[in-house]
């Protein structure tokens, strides 16, 4: 005898019954128009658009070059949102209101940025010392205080400064507060990161580092602008020193040595940064030999040893290796030992002989890399990714690859992306270009789960002769089949005329798939970093 039983569950779901944290992780993926806009759709929405978790990837920006700190005040005096990163371009506050705003946030504020605007490059920022005191008294809670414009305080009247007891990070692109009666270690006593420019003909740190050194676990110095091979600052010592970014363009033999005994001195380094004209095989082997507890190297340079990967694959923990402005090639891998460890290659604006021959020396020594990223050297179309062959060799050979980056100043074309199913453990893609010329499809890429395009348009439909092309949407279907996440640029497809119907149908064609739609950065040399 079989009972049959019959269950019927009637019930609801709508998005007040999503978690939080799940509500939370959604909004962190909208820019703050997209935010403001989610806002107003209920009480709900207000409260998680702007939460404090969600409140810190937002940034209040304050530009007083261009509104009057009166009417930020306005606006701000009644709101109710914790905000914890502040961007203030100020020229004035003869009203006080920037106070008063400053005032408002001290309790929730965590990162204070004083920078310049665009618009006004010559921006002179002058300040008395009350004020600067009343300032930085509304800063007690700050963690990282970064000052990136000409900024001075008018008089030298000594003042006693508050305490800043959670002040860990210092970047001061200025000399405008480097005052006598300013004793940064006794302003924040515990100060771990500072970044720095040095004054021309001065050798001597400024004394934010000479103060601090003992305990100084980050440590930025730009010297870009220093009368060449006066820097006779690296007799100091850091113990506890674990990251080091230098800019600094050497020249004599001199000053050579001098910046070799300052790394040699720095044995805890676990990341390094170099910006200098040429980096000698001498420098390499001091940084090999001396700091072997690297996990991040970054050389910047128009020349470099031929020996350098030779060298540094010396190092047993280094993870990440990042390359600028020189040219490689193979000679230089097959030299090299084994990189045990790394599994981050980042190359930036680099010229890359005889790829196929490099691709499968770097697939031989570099057996865990698993992310590769590579900004190509040449500009508006002039010998890029279309024309190097650079893609098909990277297909052809890291097979290991899960995330691909390829940024370009150029409209790509699909067709380079033939052998990209080569790739068969590939979840990450990421183009960044001038635009993409989609005439013709990709063969199935099927492990591809995650593709960003940061493209401005798709190529121009005003081409002489007129060029067909096949739907954005027909592309990615069939290229990407089984992607959950799709980024597009926000401008993305906005200069064709039926951009929302592309959209759209990526939306049907590809349910399972989540379609975001973000603001990117332009491209520009000094974005590097963004842009992958």
């Amino acid at each position: 005898m079989t009972t049959t039983t019959n269950l019927e569950c009637n019930f609801t779901l709508s998005v007040r019954d999503i978690p939080n944290e799940i509500f939370e992780k959604v909004i962190s993926y909208l820019n703050v128009e997209d935010r403001k806009i989610a806002s107003l759709v209920c009480r709900q929405w207000s409260l998680f658009a702007f939460s404090r978790k969600a409140l810190a990837d937002v940034l209040l920006e304050i530009n007083c070059a261009q509104h009057s700190a009166k009417d930020y005040w306005v606006v701000l005096e009644k709101s109710s949102r914790n905000y914890r990163n502040l961007v203030l371009n100020f020229a004035d506050d003869d009203d006080g209101c920037l106070l008063e705003i400053l005032g408002k946030f001290q309790h929730s504020l965590k990162r204070v940025s004083i920078e310049q605007d665009q618009d006004a490059r010559l921006l002179h920022t002058e300040i008395s010392s009350d004020y600067f005191v009343q300032m930085m008294e509304r800063f007690r809670n700050l963690k990282n205080f970064e000052v990136k414009t000409v900024f001075e305080i008018l008089d030298n009247e000594e003042k006693r400064l508050p305490t800043l007891p959670f002040l860990e990070t210092i970047c001061f692109y200025t000399h405008g507060l480097e005052k006598e009666w300013f004793n940064w270690f006794t302003i924040a006593p515990n100060i771990k990161c500072i970044g720095v420019p040095l004054e021309d003909g001065k050798s001597g740190f400024p004394k934010i580092i000479n103060d601090c050194r003992q305990q100084i676990l980050h440590l930025s110095i730009d010297a870009r602008f220093v009368e060449r091979d006066q820097l006779e600052f690296c007799n100091e010592k850091f113990p506890r020193l674990q990251k080091l970014r230098l800019l600094y363009p050497i020249s004599l033999p001199a000053s050579i040595e001098t910046i070799r005994n300052f790394i040699g001195n720095c044995s805890l380094l676990t990341e390094i940064s170099l910006f200098s004209n040429v980096i000698h095989s001498d420098t390499l082997e001091t940084i090999a030999n001396h700091c072997s507890q690297l996990q991040i190297v970054n050389f910047d340079a128009n020349e470099i040893s031929p020996t350098a990967f030779a060298i540094i694959s010396k190092l047993p923990k280094l993870c990440q290796l990042i390359l600028h402005k020189m040219t490689v090639d193979s000679a230089m891998i097959t030299a090299a030992g084994c990189f045990s460890m790394l599994h981050q290659f980042t190359c930036l604006s680099i010229r890359i002989n005889v790829p196929d021959a490099f691709f499968e020396q770097l697939r031989k020594k570099m057996p865990k890399l698993v992310t590769l990223e590579l900004l190509d050297r040449f500009r508006f179309g002039i010998n890029n990714f279309n024309q190097t062959g650079v893609v098909q060799a990277i297909c052809n050979n890291i097979h290991s690859l899960e995330r691909l980056a390829l940024v370009d100043w150029a409209i790509l074309d699909t067709s380079i992306f033939g052998s990209l199913h080569k790739l068969n453990l590939i979840t990450d893609l990421r183009l960044k270009c001038i635009g993409l010329n989609a005439d013709k499809t990709i063969p199935p890429c099927p492990t591809l789960k995650r593709l960003i395009l940061d493209i401005d348009s798709l190529k121009p439909t005003d081409t002489i002769p007129p060029i067909s092309r096949p739907p954005i949407a027909d592309v990615i279907c069939k290229s990407f089949p089984n992607i959950t996440t799709l980024e597009l640029r926000k401008t993305f497809l906005d200069r064709t005329k039926i951009s929302e119907q592309e959209v759209k149908s990526l939306r049907s064609l590809m349910p399972r798939c989540t379609v975001y739609r973000k603001t990117r950065l332009k491209m520009a040399d000094k974005d590097y970093t963004a842009l992958l």
